[in-house]
């Protein structure tokens, strides 16, 4: 990681993150309950363990 920049350890792998990421570069595992959606562009829990990305409005839909 680049100097300044704050690491959070993933719980499933070990990997180091930056502090600033949803999901775990190596595994993939949720880092954080809230992410910073870069879809919805606002903090947002959308209840995925993975990211949905783009599906993220199909996934909102079936919601209701």
């Amino acid at each position: 990681m680049g100097e300044g920049v704050r690491e959070v350890e993933c719980p499933s792998c070990r990997a180091k993150n930056p502090d600033r990421a949803n999901f775990c570069k190596s595994c993939g595992t949720k880092l954080k309950e809230v992410c910073d959606c870069w879809i919805k562009k606002e903090p947002y829990n959308c209840g995925q363990e993975k990211c949905p990305g783009y599906r993220l409005f199909v996934v909102e839909k079936s919601k209701t």
